[in-house]
């Protein structure tokens, strides 16, 4: 702690790691925290088949009030026991509450670290999410994690747009060649429909588009066919699942999470190869715009532009076209 003095407040009403874990409580809790995510939730997590990680998850209390959460799972690499925020997940790190000062969050982190070293991990490791999934503006979770010997690991950029436009004006915000796609796209009549409950047909023609594009560019999708039928069905309110139709045909799909209250995260867009001329990418783009803006999210994510911190260069050029900002996804580690 670098020689610094903790606060009488802290000595008084310590924060207590808890491995007693009560479910229903934390999905009460992540919407209200700072930093909370459906990435937080244990009924996203639960879309995960049962002997794929080994959780172990961590609730903080304070004068036994629940004040933060942190799903993480067991594994061993290279002959360390470590502690890694939950891999199923984008990013989630400790949850906590918006009641608590700065250093009530530094004494969560002890807390994290002594149960830590307690229950004889060698290692922790966790991603938690960009500044912009953040309730407020703020990046104290990680000062205090630096300040208790966290080492930044990784980062990798990600890039979103603010939806706070005038929706007249959105088509502005646009490069021009943008601009220029989404008119074509609306003298080929192209409609945009979200698909709300999806039928098992409306989910295999999305499979069938997503698994044709993603062929193309030599890599297959996160999830299996299962698994996002399966989340529809613990998580709809979570998901929102839209099409491109041509002449009443779906062409092509967007797949995001609607991660909390503020930000959206774009999971999966793919298009029938055949159709790019009719110009799909920037018609979903403008619709799925207005559509968040509508409902009162704040920022739609495009998701990661990097591998291990290098910039994959068509890509965030390719996010830039419609007004997107630049922020990072760091992931941070501690040897015990």
């Amino acid at each position: 702690m670098n020689g610094n003095h903790e606060s009488p407040a802290i000595i008084r009403h310590r924060i207590e790691a808890d491995p007693e874990v009560d479910l229903e409580a934390w999905e009460e809790f992540w919407p209200g925290a700072v930093n909370g995510t459906m990435f937080h939730s244990p009924r996203f997590l639960s879309y995960h088949p049962p002997d794929r990680f080994n959780d172990h998850y961590l609730s903080f209390r304070r004068k036994g009030n629940l004040v933060g959460i942190f799903p993480a799972v067991e594994r061993e690499e290279e002959g360390v026991r470590c502690w890694v925020s939950h891999p199923g997940a984008s990013f989630a790190g400790p949850a906590w509450s918006p009641r608590l000062h700065y250093h009530h969050l530094e004494d969560l982190v002890r807390a994290l670290v002594e149960y830590a070293r307690d229950a004889g991990f060698g290692r922790i490791r966790m991603t938690i999410p960009p500044v912009i999934y953040n309730l407020r503006p703020e990046q104290a979770l990680e000062s205090a994690l630096r300040r208790h010997g966290f080492q930044l690991q990784r980062w990798e950029l990600t890039q979103a747009v603010e939806l706070n436009f005038n929706p007249a004006a959105l088509l502005d915000t646009f490069v021009n060649k943008t601009r220029t796609a989404y008119r074509k796209a609306v003298l080929n009549k192209l409609q945009f429909r979200v698909i709300e409950g999806p039928s098992s047909v409306e989910l295999d023609r999305f499979w069938e588009i997503l698994v044709e594009n993603r062929r193309g560019l030599g890599i297959v999708p996160a999830h299996s066919r299962e698994e996002v039928e399966r989340l529809h069905r613990l998580v709809p309110e979570r998901l929102m699942l839209a099409m491109v139709e041509f002449e009443g045909r779906m062409v092509a799909v967007i797949w995001n999470f609607l991660c909390n209250r503020q930000t959206i995260l774009e999971f999966y867009m793919a298009h029938e190869i055949e159709v790019q001329s009719l110009k799909p990418v920037a018609f979903l783009t403008y619709h799925t715009m207005q559509w968040a803006r509508e409902r009162g999210y704040r920022w739609l994510d495009f998701g990661i532009s990097s591998i291990q911190g290098d910039p994959t260069w068509g890509l965030l050029r390719f996010k830039e076209n419609f007004g997107s900002r630049h922020f990072l996804r760091l992931s941070y580690q501690r040897d015990l």
